[in-house]
């Protein structure tokens, strides 16, 4: 039902509305997947299902295309370094420079099903001090809408959680047989929203943030679409606020409006 040639317009369409650059090579891999939701759709036709998505009012459609399209790969205390450099460092230092009454406002974008922003504040959580001391907000977003109900359901699956600490896993989760079941007061520590970081209107909408962290989300954008986001970072965070990346992402290569901080081997970007 889907050829290349019809691939290449439907990814033209999906980069227009939301910035991802697919590529060519995702082709054997997603064809199958866009062939099941037209066949449950009744697209008799690419043409049909391709006039449906570009004038599609409601972007239920294109909601529907960037769930299939996007990768959502994570686990709990994931390149877990990075999240004790926030707490035993970036978290002291804007602790020191903030006023006390002001919440410490951290955004995950994308959040995807949840794990990244949870470990944070299950790092939080365990630190105790700064938690005891003031408020925290977490904000975790994401493009795919199915990835933000699982996250706000709190129900995650055995290979999630493993590298989890026992101890953590036992106070902070309830085993229900193949699955594992956050704590209620947890699902209520973040706030999840489905919202596309190309959305400058509805990012800004947010508020101001003192830490960004944005994982392996810009290795899937060109670099227009880079910049575009690092500028929208730079102008969601507060003075001296923090944005860290991915392992494999540079934010030298995209903007020169952030400071490199080091921290041992590893490198955080600050306003």
């Amino acid at each position: 039902m889907i050829n290349e040639k019809d691939y290449i317009k439907l990814t033209d369409v999906i980069y227009r509305r939301s910035g991802i650059s697919i590529g060519e090579k995702r082709f054997n891999i997603l064809k199958p997947k866009l062939e099941v939701y037209m066949n449950k759709q009744n697209y008799k036709t690419f043409r049909e299902f391709f006039h449906a998505i570009r004038f599609d009012k409601t972007n239920e459609k294109m909601q529907d295309l960037l769930n299939i399209i996007t990768i959502n790969e994570t686990y709990f205390f994931r390149e877990n370094y990075q999240f004790e450099i926030l707490i035993n460092n970036v978290l002291y230092e804007l602790d020191r420079i903030r006023a006390i009454d002001k919440p410490i406002r951290i955004l995950c974008a994308p959040s995807s099903t949840g794990e990244e922003a949870y470990s944070i504040a299950l790092h939080l959580l365990e630190e105790k001090y700064l938690v005891e001391k003031r408020d925290f907000e977490i904000v975790g977003i994401d493009i795919d809408s199915n990835v933000i109900k699982k996250a706000k359901s709190g129900t995650f699956s055995k290979r999630s959680v493993e590298f989890l600490p026992l101890k953590i896993k036992d106070e902070y989760f309830k085993e229900n047989g193949l699955l594992y079941n956050i704590n209620d007061f947890l699902k209520e520590v973040v706030d999840f929203k489905v919202i596309n970081v190309m959305e400058k209107e509805r990012m800004k909408s947010l508020g101001k943030f003192d830490v960004i962290f944005s994982r392996n989300m810009l290795i899937y954008f060109d670099e227009a679409s880079r910049r575009e986001v690092a500028t929208t970072f730079y102008n969601m965070l507060n003075p001296d606020g923090f944005v860290f990346l991915g392992h494999a992402e540079s934010m030298n290569r995209i903007s020169s409006t952030f400071k490199t901080r080091k921290y041992g081997q590893n490198i955080v970007y600050q306003k």
